[in-house]
């Protein structure tokens, strides 16, 4: 459809959450005049210039500006995002704010650290880490802090952040890492893997050591008791 001239038309985006209750939020189209755009930008323009000459600020703070708020704030969510009628990703935090203008959402720990489930054709990835971040275009997500992710086949990854991209369903990280399968543990730094962790490549610094199997201790055997013997006769 033909949009008229001087109306600013914003993308609708829809943003599903699951927690105790389904929740549905979502930024409807928005039509504005044009010159209520413009006076808008000349209003902001003149706040900021007239903010310098009141506060003097330091080249740190100016080059990074304050985050804004977030839209939306959420508590014990649910996430579930699907492509073409199968599942991305699955999340599960004690809060959730969401950044629609600046195109992401923050999941955080409050209590207990927040859960992912990253799904691919080969199998899952069952993670818990401090923080998760979603790109609400691309549906990516990173995980930052204490991140432990395990696999259908047992293959475990340690590391301190790690991003997943929805597009190949592939790990990367250039933090230090940990890989353990079975008995074999691998260390480095930087990581790009399958989602299943069944192809994984480590580019620097690797080790690797055979762990040893646990002995099993054999459980304590009682010596039979003896049968009751009829005494002999005198």
């Amino acid at each position: 459809m033909r949009r008229p001239p001087g109306v600013v038309t914003s993308r609708q985006r829809e943003i599903r959450f699951t927690p105790r209750a389904p929740v549905c939020y979502s930024i409807a189209v928005m039509r504005l005049p044009l010159r209520w755009v413009l006076t808008i930008t000349g209003i902001l323009f003149v706040a900021g210039t007239s903010q310098v000459g009141v506060r003097t600020v330091s080249g740190a703070e100016a080059s990074m500006p304050a985050p804004r708020p977030a839209e939306v704030t959420l508590r014990q969510v649910h996430l579930i995002e699907t492509r073409d009628g199968s599942r991305l990703w699955e999340l599960w935090a004690d809060r959730a704010e969401v950044h629609e203008r600046e195109g992401y959402a923050v999941l955080s720990r409050i209590t207990r650290p927040v859960e992912v489930t990253l799904y691919s054709g080969e199998g899952q990835l069952r993670c818990t880490a401090n923080r998760a971040t979603v790109d609400l275009a691309t549906k990516n997500v990173r995980l930052e802090g204490e991140v432990f992710g395990r696999s259908d086949q047992g293959v475990e990854i340690r590391t301190e952040s790690v991003r997943w991209l929805a597009a190949s369903r592939r790990l990367q990280t250039d933090q230090p890492v940990t890989v353990s399968r079975g008995g074999m543990v691998s260390r480095g730094r930087g990581l790009e893997a399958d989602t299943d962790l069944e192809q994984v490549r480590i580019f620097q610094n690797i080790t690797s050591q055979l762990r040893p199997a646990a002995t099993p201790v054999a459980p304590a055997v009682r010596p039979a008791a003896k049968p009751a013997g009829r005494k002999a006769a005198p």
